[in-house]
Protein backbone atom coordinates (compact mmCIF):
# COMPACT_ATOMS: atom_id res chain seq x y z
CA UNK A 1 0.00 0.00 0.00
CA UNK A 2 1.33 3.17 -0.82
CA UNK A 3 -0.51 6.67 0.25
CA UNK A 4 -3.44 4.74 1.34
CA UNK A 5 -3.56 3.08 -2.29
CA UNK A 6 -3.62 -0.62 -3.27
CA UNK A 7 -1.05 -1.21 -5.62
CA UNK A 8 -1.82 -4.11 -8.00
CA UNK A 9 0.05 -7.01 -7.99
CA UNK A 10 -1.15 -8.49 -11.36
CA UNK A 11 -3.81 -6.98 -13.65
CA UNK A 12 -7.02 -9.30 -13.55
CA UNK A 13 -6.86 -11.29 -16.97
CA UNK A 14 -10.50 -10.10 -17.96
CA UNK A 15 -9.74 -6.10 -17.24
CA UNK A 16 -7.53 -5.39 -20.12
CA UNK A 17 -10.11 -4.91 -22.33
CA UNK A 18 -14.00 -4.86 -22.03
CA UNK A 19 -13.95 -8.00 -23.59
CA UNK A 20 -12.88 -7.30 -27.12
CA UNK A 21 -15.82 -4.73 -27.38
CA UNK A 22 -15.89 -2.54 -30.98
CA UNK A 23 -16.72 0.55 -30.69
CA UNK A 24 -19.77 1.82 -32.25
CA UNK A 25 -19.33 5.95 -33.26
CA UNK A 26 -22.37 6.53 -34.81
CA UNK A 27 -24.18 4.87 -31.89
CA UNK A 28 -21.73 6.84 -29.21
CA UNK A 29 -22.29 10.17 -30.34
CA UNK A 30 -26.26 9.60 -30.82
CA UNK A 31 -25.88 8.94 -27.36
CA UNK A 32 -23.57 11.91 -26.25
CA UNK A 33 -25.95 13.98 -27.84
CA UNK A 34 -29.24 12.13 -26.26
CA UNK A 35 -27.45 13.03 -22.52
CA UNK A 36 -26.51 16.57 -23.58
CA UNK A 37 -30.60 16.79 -24.33
CA UNK A 38 -31.70 15.45 -21.55
CA UNK A 39 -29.83 18.60 -19.81
CA UNK A 40 -31.48 20.76 -22.23
CA UNK A 41 -34.94 19.40 -20.74
CA UNK A 42 -34.12 19.78 -17.42
CA UNK A 43 -33.36 23.84 -18.70
CA UNK A 44 -36.27 23.76 -20.07
CA UNK A 45 -38.12 22.50 -17.16
CA UNK A 46 -37.06 24.79 -14.75
CA UNK A 47 -37.59 27.98 -16.84
CA UNK A 48 -41.38 26.57 -16.76
CA UNK A 49 -41.01 26.77 -12.56
CA UNK A 50 -38.68 30.05 -12.92
CA UNK A 51 -41.15 31.87 -14.54
CA UNK A 52 -43.94 30.61 -12.93
CA UNK A 53 -45.37 29.08 -16.21
CA UNK A 54 -46.78 25.52 -14.81
CA UNK A 55 -50.37 26.31 -14.95
CA UNK A 56 -50.42 28.49 -18.31
CA UNK A 57 -51.77 25.16 -20.07
CA UNK A 58 -54.47 23.72 -18.35
CA UNK A 59 -55.24 20.37 -20.68
CA UNK A 60 -52.80 17.81 -20.94
CA UNK A 61 -51.38 16.35 -23.31
CA UNK A 62 -52.71 18.67 -25.31
CA UNK A 63 -52.45 22.23 -25.24
CA UNK A 64 -56.07 24.20 -25.55
CA UNK A 65 -57.24 21.34 -27.28
CA UNK A 66 -54.48 20.78 -30.14
CA UNK A 67 -51.31 19.44 -30.82
CA UNK A 68 -49.93 23.16 -30.83
CA UNK A 69 -51.41 26.09 -29.00
CA UNK A 70 -52.68 29.20 -31.11
CA UNK A 71 -50.31 31.33 -29.89
CA UNK A 72 -47.00 30.98 -27.75
CA UNK A 73 -46.84 33.73 -26.10
CA UNK A 74 -45.76 34.42 -22.09
CA UNK A 75 -46.32 31.31 -20.16
CA UNK A 76 -47.53 29.38 -22.65
CA UNK A 77 -44.27 29.69 -24.55
CA UNK A 78 -42.39 27.96 -21.71
CA UNK A 79 -44.97 25.83 -20.93
CA UNK A 80 -45.66 24.38 -24.20
CA UNK A 81 -42.44 24.89 -25.15
CA UNK A 82 -41.01 22.27 -22.65
CA UNK A 83 -43.46 19.65 -23.66
CA UNK A 84 -42.14 20.07 -27.12
CA UNK A 85 -38.40 19.70 -25.77
CA UNK A 86 -39.58 16.29 -23.66
CA UNK A 87 -41.17 14.71 -26.70
CA UNK A 88 -38.00 15.44 -28.75
CA UNK A 89 -36.11 13.65 -25.73
CA UNK A 90 -38.80 10.77 -25.50
CA UNK A 91 -38.36 10.13 -29.01
CA UNK A 92 -34.99 10.11 -28.48
CA UNK A 93 -34.18 7.96 -25.72
CA UNK A 94 -36.61 5.82 -27.60
CA UNK A 95 -34.55 5.20 -30.89
CA UNK A 96 -31.56 5.03 -27.99
CA UNK A 97 -33.41 1.71 -26.67
CA UNK A 98 -33.95 0.37 -30.00
CA UNK A 99 -30.80 0.50 -31.29
CA UNK A 100 -29.32 -0.82 -28.32
CA UNK A 101 -31.18 -3.82 -28.26
CA UNK A 102 -30.10 -4.63 -32.00
CA UNK A 103 -26.52 -3.87 -31.75
CA UNK A 104 -25.10 -3.87 -28.21
CA UNK A 105 -23.89 -7.51 -27.43
CA UNK A 106 -23.92 -6.15 -22.83
CA UNK A 107 -27.10 -7.25 -21.80
CA UNK A 108 -27.03 -4.64 -19.03
CA UNK A 109 -26.65 -1.39 -21.05
CA UNK A 110 -29.37 -3.15 -23.67
CA UNK A 111 -31.68 -3.58 -20.06
CA UNK A 112 -30.72 0.22 -19.20
CA UNK A 113 -31.77 1.43 -22.65
CA UNK A 114 -35.13 0.10 -21.96
CA UNK A 115 -35.66 1.51 -18.25
CA UNK A 116 -34.61 5.05 -19.75
CA UNK A 117 -37.50 4.82 -22.14
CA UNK A 118 -39.84 3.75 -19.20
CA UNK A 119 -38.81 5.99 -17.07
CA UNK A 120 -39.04 8.71 -18.99
CA UNK A 121 -42.54 8.36 -20.41
CA UNK A 122 -43.81 7.61 -16.53
CA UNK A 123 -41.99 11.10 -16.18
CA UNK A 124 -43.98 12.77 -18.76
CA UNK A 125 -47.25 11.17 -16.91
CA UNK A 126 -45.87 12.70 -13.71
CA UNK A 127 -45.85 15.99 -15.65
CA UNK A 128 -49.12 15.70 -17.27
CA UNK A 129 -50.57 14.65 -14.02
CA UNK A 130 -49.00 17.78 -12.01
CA UNK A 131 -51.26 20.23 -14.57
CA UNK A 132 -54.17 17.86 -14.35
CA UNK A 133 -54.14 18.32 -10.48
CA UNK A 134 -54.53 22.00 -10.57
CA UNK A 135 -57.06 22.49 -14.02
CA UNK A 136 -59.34 19.07 -13.11
CA UNK A 137 -62.05 19.44 -9.99
CA UNK A 138 -62.87 15.76 -9.92
CA UNK A 139 -58.96 14.84 -10.24
CA UNK A 140 -57.63 17.38 -7.39
CA UNK A 141 -60.63 15.99 -5.12
CA UNK A 142 -59.33 12.84 -5.60
CA UNK A 143 -55.60 13.41 -5.00
CA UNK A 144 -56.27 15.41 -2.18
CA UNK A 145 -58.37 12.65 -0.52
CA UNK A 146 -55.54 9.96 -1.41
CA UNK A 147 -52.94 12.22 0.25
CA UNK A 148 -54.72 12.87 2.91
CA UNK A 149 -54.95 16.64 2.94
CA UNK A 150 -57.59 19.60 2.45
CA UNK A 151 -55.95 21.48 -0.48
CA UNK A 152 -54.37 21.07 -3.32
CA UNK A 153 -50.63 22.56 -2.71
CA UNK A 154 -49.24 19.59 -1.41
CA UNK A 155 -50.08 17.50 -4.10
CA UNK A 156 -48.98 19.67 -6.42
CA UNK A 157 -45.85 20.35 -5.15
CA UNK A 158 -45.03 16.39 -4.06
CA UNK A 159 -45.65 15.57 -7.72
CA UNK A 160 -43.62 18.41 -9.43
CA UNK A 161 -41.18 17.66 -7.01
CA UNK A 162 -41.48 13.95 -8.01
CA UNK A 163 -41.33 14.69 -11.93
CA UNK A 164 -38.25 16.65 -11.28
CA UNK A 165 -36.64 13.78 -8.85
CA UNK A 166 -37.81 11.27 -11.68
CA UNK A 167 -36.02 13.51 -14.80
CA UNK A 168 -32.44 13.50 -12.53
CA UNK A 169 -32.86 9.78 -12.88
CA UNK A 170 -33.24 9.72 -16.26
CA UNK A 171 -30.92 11.83 -16.86
CA UNK A 172 -27.91 10.00 -14.97
CA UNK A 173 -29.21 6.51 -17.14
CA UNK A 174 -28.18 8.49 -20.43
CA UNK A 175 -25.21 9.72 -18.97
CA UNK A 176 -24.48 5.87 -18.13
CA UNK A 177 -25.39 4.75 -21.49
CA UNK A 178 -23.06 7.16 -23.10
CA UNK A 179 -20.26 5.88 -20.93
CA UNK A 180 -20.81 2.32 -21.30
CA UNK A 181 -20.28 3.47 -25.25
CA UNK A 182 -17.22 5.66 -24.96
CA UNK A 183 -13.85 4.35 -25.78
CA UNK A 184 -12.28 5.38 -22.68
CA UNK A 185 -14.58 3.11 -21.13
CA UNK A 186 -14.28 0.28 -24.02
CA UNK A 187 -10.67 0.81 -23.87
CA UNK A 188 -9.95 0.68 -20.85
CA UNK A 189 -6.91 -0.84 -18.70
CA UNK A 190 -6.62 -1.22 -15.08
CA UNK A 191 -4.30 1.78 -14.20
CA UNK A 192 -1.26 0.87 -11.57
CA UNK A 193 -2.87 2.18 -8.30
CA UNK A 194 -6.05 0.25 -7.59
CA UNK A 195 -8.78 2.40 -5.38
CA UNK A 196 -9.48 1.28 -2.13
CA UNK A 197 -12.87 0.27 -0.70
CA UNK A 198 -13.40 3.79 1.00
CA UNK A 199 -13.33 5.85 -1.98
CA UNK A 200 -16.19 3.69 -3.86
CA UNK A 201 -17.95 4.59 -0.47
CA UNK A 202 -17.33 7.64 -0.54
CA UNK A 203 -18.37 8.11 -4.39
CA UNK A 204 -21.77 6.53 -3.15
CA UNK A 205 -21.93 9.42 -0.26
CA UNK A 206 -21.53 12.10 -2.90
CA UNK A 207 -24.62 10.42 -5.68
CA UNK A 208 -26.42 10.13 -2.56
CA UNK A 209 -25.71 13.58 -0.92
CA UNK A 210 -26.73 15.10 -4.47
CA UNK A 211 -30.48 13.10 -4.56
CA UNK A 212 -30.71 14.48 -1.42
CA UNK A 213 -30.21 18.39 -2.17
CA UNK A 214 -32.23 17.68 -5.15
CA UNK A 215 -34.94 16.56 -3.43
CA UNK A 216 -34.68 19.92 -0.91
CA UNK A 217 -33.65 22.01 -3.91
CA UNK A 218 -36.88 20.48 -5.60
CA UNK A 219 -39.21 21.24 -2.59
CA UNK A 220 -37.85 24.79 -2.24
CA UNK A 221 -38.76 25.57 -5.78
CA UNK A 222 -41.99 24.23 -6.06
CA UNK A 223 -43.07 25.50 -3.15
CA UNK A 224 -41.63 29.16 -3.96
CA UNK A 225 -39.44 29.31 -1.16
CA UNK A 226 -36.51 30.46 -3.31
CA UNK A 227 -36.09 33.71 -2.25
CA UNK A 228 -37.61 33.01 1.44
CA UNK A 229 -34.20 33.77 2.62
CA UNK A 230 -33.18 37.07 0.75
CA UNK A 231 -29.17 37.34 1.76
CA UNK A 232 -26.46 35.35 1.33
CA UNK A 233 -24.23 33.75 2.67
CA UNK A 234 -25.91 35.14 5.28
CA UNK A 235 -29.55 34.33 6.28
CA UNK A 236 -31.44 37.51 7.22
CA UNK A 237 -28.17 39.00 8.61
CA UNK A 238 -27.18 35.65 11.00
CA UNK A 239 -25.41 32.35 10.33
CA UNK A 240 -28.50 30.55 11.18
CA UNK A 241 -32.00 32.14 10.69
CA UNK A 242 -33.93 33.42 13.70
CA UNK A 243 -36.70 30.95 13.37
CA UNK A 244 -38.63 32.14 16.16
CA UNK A 245 -38.26 35.87 14.76
CA UNK A 246 -38.76 35.72 11.23
CA UNK A 247 -39.96 38.95 9.12
CA UNK A 248 -43.60 37.88 8.83
CA UNK A 249 -46.31 39.99 7.28
CA UNK A 250 -50.18 38.61 7.17
CA UNK A 251 -50.83 40.87 4.32
CA UNK A 252 -48.39 39.71 1.99
CA UNK A 253 -49.41 39.14 -1.50
CA UNK A 254 -48.94 35.62 -1.45
CA UNK A 255 -50.21 34.56 2.16
CA UNK A 256 -48.89 32.07 4.48
CA UNK A 257 -49.03 31.05 8.06
CA UNK A 258 -45.98 31.36 10.20
CA UNK A 259 -45.93 27.90 10.23
CA UNK A 260 -45.25 27.19 6.63
CA UNK A 261 -42.68 30.72 6.53
CA UNK A 262 -40.87 28.61 8.94
CA UNK A 263 -40.83 25.31 6.73
CA UNK A 264 -39.70 26.80 3.84
CA UNK A 265 -36.91 28.76 5.40
CA UNK A 266 -35.73 25.64 7.06
CA UNK A 267 -35.78 24.08 3.53
CA UNK A 268 -34.08 27.06 1.96
CA UNK A 269 -31.32 27.02 4.69
CA UNK A 270 -30.93 22.93 4.61
CA UNK A 271 -30.30 23.36 0.62
CA UNK A 272 -27.59 26.14 1.71
CA UNK A 273 -26.14 24.34 4.16
CA UNK A 274 -25.68 20.68 2.65
CA UNK A 275 -24.51 22.76 -0.51
CA UNK A 276 -21.47 23.84 2.08
CA UNK A 277 -20.91 19.82 2.99
CA UNK A 278 -21.14 18.93 -0.95
CA UNK A 279 -18.78 21.31 -1.90
CA UNK A 280 -16.31 20.71 0.96
CA UNK A 281 -16.43 17.03 0.03
CA UNK A 282 -15.80 17.28 -3.29
CA UNK A 283 -12.80 19.52 -3.14
CA UNK A 284 -11.24 17.37 0.02
CA UNK A 285 -12.09 14.01 -2.30
CA UNK A 286 -10.35 15.92 -5.59
CA UNK A 287 -7.16 17.20 -2.96
CA UNK A 288 -6.96 13.47 -1.54
CA UNK A 289 -6.86 11.95 -5.27
CA UNK A 290 -4.03 14.40 -6.34
CA UNK A 291 -2.28 13.96 -3.44
CA UNK A 292 -1.89 9.98 -3.50
CA UNK A 293 -2.74 9.05 -6.73
CA UNK A 294 -2.49 11.45 -9.27
CA UNK A 295 -2.56 10.45 -13.14
CA UNK A 296 -1.89 6.72 -12.10
CA UNK A 297 -5.86 6.77 -11.50
CA UNK A 298 -7.04 7.43 -14.70
CA UNK A 299 -10.24 8.55 -15.24
CA UNK A 300 -11.30 8.56 -11.80
CA UNK A 301 -8.49 10.73 -11.10
CA UNK A 302 -10.11 13.40 -14.00
CA UNK A 303 -13.41 13.36 -13.09
CA UNK A 304 -12.61 14.28 -9.40
CA UNK A 305 -11.39 17.46 -11.24
CA UNK A 306 -14.71 17.99 -13.07
CA UNK A 307 -16.40 17.44 -10.45
CA UNK A 308 -14.78 19.95 -8.09
CA UNK A 309 -15.12 22.44 -10.89
CA UNK A 310 -18.72 21.78 -11.71
CA UNK A 311 -19.32 22.08 -7.77
CA UNK A 312 -17.55 25.60 -7.40
CA UNK A 313 -19.77 26.80 -10.63
CA UNK A 314 -22.86 25.52 -9.11
CA UNK A 315 -21.87 27.10 -5.98
CA UNK A 316 -21.27 30.84 -7.31
CA UNK A 317 -24.57 30.32 -9.38
CA UNK A 318 -26.70 29.57 -6.24
CA UNK A 319 -25.67 32.20 -5.01
CA UNK A 320 -26.17 34.38 -7.65
CA UNK A 321 -29.52 33.39 -7.93
CA UNK A 322 -29.83 35.22 -4.44
CA UNK A 323 -28.02 38.11 -5.27
CA UNK A 324 -29.75 38.65 -8.24
CA UNK A 325 -33.33 37.88 -7.11
CA UNK A 326 -33.91 35.16 -8.59
CA UNK A 327 -33.13 36.22 -12.31
CA UNK A 328 -34.79 33.54 -14.52
CA UNK A 329 -31.79 32.59 -16.66
CA UNK A 330 -29.36 32.38 -13.94
CA UNK A 331 -31.68 30.11 -11.72
CA UNK A 332 -31.91 27.69 -15.27
CA UNK A 333 -28.19 27.64 -15.12
CA UNK A 334 -27.81 27.01 -11.92
CA UNK A 335 -30.36 24.00 -12.40
CA UNK A 336 -29.55 22.36 -15.84
CA UNK A 337 -25.61 22.74 -14.06
CA UNK A 338 -26.55 20.61 -10.54
CA UNK A 339 -27.79 18.12 -13.49
CA UNK A 340 -24.94 17.95 -15.26
CA UNK A 341 -22.78 18.05 -11.88
CA UNK A 342 -25.28 14.76 -10.69
CA UNK A 343 -24.93 12.84 -13.98
CA UNK A 344 -20.90 13.16 -13.93
CA UNK A 345 -20.76 11.77 -10.20
CA UNK A 346 -23.22 9.19 -10.96
CA UNK A 347 -20.42 8.46 -13.92
CA UNK A 348 -17.95 9.38 -11.31
CA UNK A 349 -19.21 6.45 -9.16
CA UNK A 350 -19.51 4.09 -11.86
CA UNK A 351 -15.66 3.88 -12.69
CA UNK A 352 -14.83 3.60 -8.53
CA UNK A 353 -17.03 0.52 -8.84
CA UNK A 354 -15.59 -0.71 -12.08
CA UNK A 355 -11.59 -0.49 -10.53
CA UNK A 356 -12.50 -1.89 -7.73
CA UNK A 357 -14.32 -4.96 -8.95
CA UNK A 358 -11.19 -5.07 -11.15
CA UNK A 359 -9.26 -4.83 -8.00
CA UNK A 360 -11.12 -7.91 -6.57
CA UNK A 361 -9.87 -11.27 -6.55
CA UNK A 362 -12.46 -12.82 -7.61
CA UNK A 363 -11.83 -10.63 -11.00
CA UNK A 364 -8.68 -12.21 -11.55
CA UNK A 365 -10.10 -16.07 -10.84
CA UNK A 366 -12.96 -15.20 -12.91
CA UNK A 367 -13.21 -12.88 -15.92
CA UNK A 368 -16.81 -13.40 -15.99
CA UNK A 369 -17.57 -11.57 -13.39
CA UNK A 370 -16.16 -8.74 -14.69
CA UNK A 371 -17.50 -9.37 -18.57
CA UNK A 372 -20.93 -9.13 -16.62
CA UNK A 373 -20.16 -4.98 -15.60
CA UNK A 374 -18.58 -3.45 -18.20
Amino acid sequence: MKNGLLKHEEPPNGARESQGLKENPKLRWFAVFTAAATVFLIAAGASVTSTGSGDAVPDWPLSFGRLHPPQMVGGVFYEHGHRMVAGVVAALIAIQAVWLWRVEPRAWVRRLGWIALISVILQAVLGGLRVLVVSQESLQEYAMRMAGVNHVEPVRIGIGVLHALLAQIVLSMTFIIALALSPGWLRHRPPKLALPKSALKWAAFFVVALVIQLLVGGIMRHSGAGLIIPDFPLSHGKVVPPFNALPYDENAAIPMTYSELVFKTAMNFAHRTWAYVIAIGFIANMIWLARSGRKALGSVYTYSHVLAGLVFVQFFLGATTVWTERNVWVSVFHVATGATLFGFTVVYWFWCRRLRLEASPQAAVSPRTLEAHV
